[in-house]
């Protein structure tokens, strides 16, 4: 998150705005998400085919679809950015309010 919205966000009582609403807007990479969701180091083998795996789950999309956008997703299309940025959301939300031991299905 930018500096300048998070000054804006945090130091503004008088908005309505919700910190939540504001980073709906900010878009999250590829590889950004990869980073927070896929439970391996960047540098491990199979890290690529586990991160394809975790942005197929997110977006709907083929793994083979994400396989094509080039091999630092370069090529992704501009609205799976801000897909990405919900499925980072929600991610956080179960993270924090659903007990570990909750059903997957």
């Amino acid at each position: 998150m930018s500096f300048k919205l998070k000054t804006l966000i945090d130091n503004n009582p008088q908005t309505n705005e919700y910190r939540i609403d504001a980073l709906s807007d900010l878009p999250l990479e590829p590889l950004e998400y990869c980073q927070r969701w896929v439970e391996m180091s960047s540098d491990e083998r199979g890290y690529r085919k586990a991160c394809i795996a975790a942005l197929a789950e997110a977006t709907g999309l083929s793994e083979r679809t994400i396989g094509n956008w080039g091999q630092n997703f370069e090529r992704r299309p501009n609205y799976v950015v801000h897909i990405l940025r919900m499925a980072d959301m929600l991610n956080q939300i179960r993270k924090i309010v659903l007990p570990p031991d909750y059903p997957q299905k």
